[in-house]
């Protein structure tokens, strides 16, 4: 087999971890021998081993002799301490004589130091092997600890004429259940879910995600008068409170005491920031209304149609008031895809690497 077909196979197995390794990547590693493999493994959540030590494990267990194999991994091994120990020195202290790196750790306290030690006690490397599919792969990772700004994803249900609710606010189903079950895995792979003060009030979503093992969800809600307060205190109960963090950004952060945390922020840039600060990686936007102050923000869009037309109601996106054609954002779109009754679109903004 050659070095991209086992490189696949790592990145099959990285990606396992969706989800549940954030703000850290999702790495897949695969261990061969006499062109055998011999074990493998990915990072399983956060702060647990990682790839390449249960990689190793694996063969152990197995019964293999590690000394003289080959590893693939889909990101360079780390060289310093953080919740376990280096990667590099393991693969050193094993004897593997040969690591294949789809692409160098773009983390400021790794970037090239791992693979610099490698070479230095005479491992052979090489880098590259399926690079772009590993960067699109941890595309989160990569904004996330470059820029310390969360990834954006914006997800929208629309009509087929672009509606996202009728002129009463109405939005219940625009798309039908399996386009949901899909919304439910984009949930999983983002720490945060972001909606706005009406969302909350007129439809009382949970914004969890309810797959099996998924990690819980920062919820965030623009709310800039304090209206859900205010919801809250005429004797309201909403379903967003029951589990998980709930994080507001509002002019009335007053209200929200005893309630939960409240920051006086509105600017989309200054949420976004002080989000990563916090030490959340990514952000999926679900707020209609919200969408279009975030445009200029996002790293990717997800936009589900459904097999409906309202002709009048609500659009996600007037905000943006575009006069002129050339003036309009212009984004690539990666992938189109029938989801049950509904359909994809996946889109990056035009101006971004894909």
């Amino acid at each position: 087999m050659s070095d991209e077909k086992f490189m696949k196979l790592a990145l099959r197995l990285a990606r396992k971890g969706e989800g549940l390794t954030n703000p850290n990547p999702m790495v897949g590693a695969v261990l061969v021998k006499d062109n055998k493999i011999i074990g493998t493994g990915w990072h399983k959540r956060f702060g647990d081993k990682h790839a390449e030590v249960n990689a190793i494990e694996d063969a152990k267990r197995k019964g293999y002799t590690i000394e003289g194999a080959t590893l693939y991994v889909t990101l360079e091994p780390c060289s310093h301490w953080g919740k376990q120990p280096p990667c590099a020195d393991r693969i050193i202290e094993e004897g593997i004589s040969r690591v294949v790196i789809a692409m160098v750790d773009p983390n400021p306290l790794v970037s090239g130091r791992g693979i610099k030690k490698l070479k230095e006690a005479g491992v052979e490397v090489k880098v590259g092997v399926l690079e772009e599919e590993a960067k699109k792969l941890n595309e989160i990772f990569v904004k996330y600890i470059t820029t310390k700004i969360p990834f954006v994803s914006i997800k929208l249900a629309l009509t087929l004429d672009g509606f996202i609710a009728t002129q009463n606010f109405k939005s219940k189903w625009i798309t039908d259940e399996k386009a949901r079950g899909e919304v439910q895995k984009l949930r999983r792979r983002h720490m945060a879910i972001m909606v706005g003060a009406n969302t909350i009030i007129q439809d009382n979503p949970r914004l969890d995600c309810r797959i099996k093992g998924c990690t819980e969800k920062f919820k965030v809600i623009l709310d800039s008068q304090g209206k859900v307060a205010d919801f809250i205190k005429k004797g309201h109960k909403l379903r967003v409170f029951e589990n998980g963090k709930v994080i507001v950004f509002t002019k009335r952060p007053e209200k929200f005491k005893g309630i939960c945390e409240a920051y006086p922020i509105t600017e989309p840039f200054e949420i976004l920031k002080k989000l990563g600060e916090i030490g959340i990686d990514s952000v999926l936007i679900e707020g209609g209304r919200i969408a279009g102050e975030f445009l200029n923000f996002a790293d990717k869009l997800y936009l589900f149609y459904g097999p409906k037309i309202f002709g009048r109601g609500i659009k996600p996106f007037e905000i943006l008031k575009v006069r002129d054609i050339n003036e309009a954002p212009k984004f690539h779109i990666e992938g189109i895809k029938r989801v049950g009754k509904s359909f994809l679109v996946t889109a990056y903004p035009g101006d971004r690497n894909v």
